[in-house]
């Protein structure tokens, strides 16, 4: 075993698999758990405090990250069919009148590909606005329910910086498109 670096003595600690009371850590590893202390270690007593490992990431968004786990997941949704059945499932989940978001979904793995309309959701959303976010976070597709909540019709104007998406006879088709 190498020289190690630091001991944690007489806490709990969370190794990731189960609770010890005390670690043995060699650089950023665990390498012993509730062994003895190995001679010339730096020890660190706990005082019967909790100790848990350190989170590293260079780019998260801690907030979206944490309503994520509450929202549904399309980014896989392979067909217009599976998108629209995990909304709907997510739907039955959430309740009637809550709304259901999150999304990050990709049109472009849809074979033949076309954009999501709300037509695909309408029918199986009936009592919950809907309003998920493509991938890149620049397009969303809104239900009527939620089309309905925000006010937005066939005489809605476009907003500064983005465009309600219409069919041929004007009628929003519930993408939202930001710039």
């Amino acid at each position: 075993m190498l020289a190690a670096t630091l001991v944690l003595t007489n806490g709990k600690i969370w190794t990731g698999d189960a609770f010890a009371h005390s670690v043995t850590i060699e650089g950023n590893r665990i390498v012993a758990i509730d062994a003895p202390v190995p001679g010339g270690a730096k020890t660190l007593d706990l005082k019967g405090r909790l100790a848990v490992p350190g989170f590293i990431d260079n780019h998260v968004h801690f907030s979206w990250g944490a309503a994520a786990v509450t929202q549904v997941r399309l980014r896989d949704a392979g067909t217009p069919e599976e998108f629209a059945r995990r909304i709907a499932a997510q739907a039955r989940k959430l309740g009637k009148g809550k709304w259901v978001t999150g999304g990050e979904w990709d049109e472009q793995l849809w074979q033949p590909y076309r954009l999501p309309h709300r037509s695909m959701i309408d029918a199986v959303t009936p009592d919950n606005p809907v309003f998920v976010a493509r991938l890149d976070g620049h397009m969303a597709l809104a239900n009527s329910a939620a089309l309905k909540l925000a006010g937005i019709t066939r005489e809605s104007k476009d907003p500064a910086g983005g465009t309600i998406v219409r069919d041929a006879d004007g009628e929003p088709t519930g993408q939202l498109v930001s710039s």
